[in-house]
């Protein structure tokens, strides 16, 4: 705005100049018609030409020199111009130019009583004040819109940053005990809304995290306790007094399971922990479905009393359909874990695995004929340290079904469960086949 009001008030400037300029050249040609035509005019254009020419200009001079460069007609002499000035406005006929706060226009007349140099000066008071009365106007202008733009500017930023202040005032009441606050953004698509979207998002996942550690403390407590109280006091029994061989024996059995169970639980909490690490997601590679039932059918094989059977009746057409990018040891850990659990609460009978493709997509499919999973206890398997009651009577902790899921939601697949009582489940795991070739 400063840049067009300086422009502005230069043409202005330049404007009024000229226009002044253009208006010392008509008094020039007024004077030259007064004082040289007065001859040859009658009396009523001359008391005209007069009247035109009574209203001067502020500090206004008007001299006329004739052929010898000598002033005619005026016979003051307090203001005077040069032989160069005449000669040069006789040379170019019109010239103009400004010299201290005077203007000053020459023209060259000529008449039959020779040629003559009529050169006009004056101050354009009128002129000047206008400029003035601009600038000043210019000037409250542009301070006012300085401080319009100021009180608005600071308006707008306040009103544009009170979302952010109230997000900051939010996250300032969140702490390690208050993981549950979410922030009240609005539920638009701006950058702000997709930030708080996202805070949201990772208070959920911490807050999880910390409910998981909590219950993880809680319960790795109770469950590492028991195993190790039953060895220290099978020792404690064993050496109170000397026994026999067979006593010894039975103890140190005894000690065995326990210590079996113990590392169990262990094994359990590093697959959970590791289930937890997203870096064990980059380490892929390319698996062959059927390949891997069957190598999991081998490990389970090694198990006395173990009765897994695997179907691979719909095999595709097509043998890319059997194939997909992802972790190995994660995925097997994930449906062994799974096979385990119907072996367990089959009481010997047979587990089966199939594979089914449907376009894109692969199960497996792991059926079971055992004790079944009520509805209520449907809801909770996948939580970790969950025991149904039906189950307290099977060895186990209540993280294998847990570990499984979340393997198999980091690797990009899901995992459903169909069951009922007394009747056996059926666990479907679903991956969309994320390679071609």
């Amino acid at each position: 705005m400063l840049v067009i009001m300086v422009f502005i008030y230069l043409l202005f400037t330049n404007f009024t100049k000229n226009d002044f300029y253009r208006a010392l050249h008509e008094r020039a040609r007024v004077a030259a018609q007064l004082y040289l035509e007065a001859d040859e005019i009658s009396e009523p254009a001359l008391e005209k030409i007069k009247e035109e020419f009574l209203t001067s200009l502020p500090n206004e001079i008007i001299r006329v020199y004739d052929s010898t460069d000598e002033l005619s007609f005026v016979k003051e002499n307090n203001r005077n111009w040069s032989k160069k000035i005449i000669n040069e406005v006789r040379a170019k006929k019109y010239i103009s130019y400004q010299e201290n706060d005077n203007q000053i226009v020459g023209i060259s007349y000529d008449d039959n009583q020779g040629s003559f140099v009529i050169l006009a000066a004056a101050k354009d008071v009128y002129g000047k004040e206008r400029q003035n009365k601009l600038l000043e106007i210019m000037a409250t202008l542009f301070i006012a819109q300085l401080l319009i733009q100021f009180l608005a500017g600071r308006w707008f930023a306040k009103n544009t940053l009170r979302p952010i202040q109230k997000v900051n005032e939010q996250v300032q009441k969140i702490s390690a005990t208050d993981l549950h606050l979410r922030l009240e953004g609005d539920k638009g698509k701006d950058e702000l809304s997709i930030l708080a979207a996202n805070f949201n998002d990772l208070l959920s996942r911490l807050e999880h995290s910390f409910d998981l550690q909590k219950m993880f403390i809680a319960n790795a407590s109770h469950e590492l306790k028991t195993p190790i109280t039953n060895i220290i006091g099978e020792i404690e029994v064993a050496v109170s007094k000397e026994r026999q061989a067979e006593d010894y024996e039975k103890t140190l059995q005894s000690v065995l399971v326990e210590a079996d169970r113990l590392n169990d639980i262990i094994r359990n909490f590093l697959l959970l922990a590791n289930a937890e690490n997203d870096i064990a997601v980059q380490q892929t590679e390319l698996v062959r479905f059927d390949e891997l039932l069957w190598e999991i059918k081998e490990i389970f094989s090694r198990r006395p009393n173990v009765l897994l059977n695997i179907q691979l009746d719909e095999l595709p057409e097509d043998e890319t359909q059997l194939y997909i990018q992802t972790n190995k040891t994660l995925l097997t850990i994930a449906i062994s874990n799974i096979i385990q659990n119907g072996l367990k609460f089959s009481d010997g009978k047979p587990v089966i695995g199939s594979l089914h493709f449907n376009e894109n997509k692969i199960t497996v499919r792991i059926t079971d004929k055992g004790i079944g999973i009520t509805a209520h206890a449907l809801q909770n398997i996948f939580e970790p340290f969950y025991r149904s009651p039906e189950a307290n009577s099977y060895q186990g902790h209540g993280m294998g079904l847990y570990i499984s899921k979340k393997i198999i939601e980091l690797l990009g697949g899901t995992i459903s469960v169909q069951s009922e009582p007394n009747v056996g489940s059926e666990f479907n795991i679903c991956f969309v086949q994320n390679t071609r070739f």
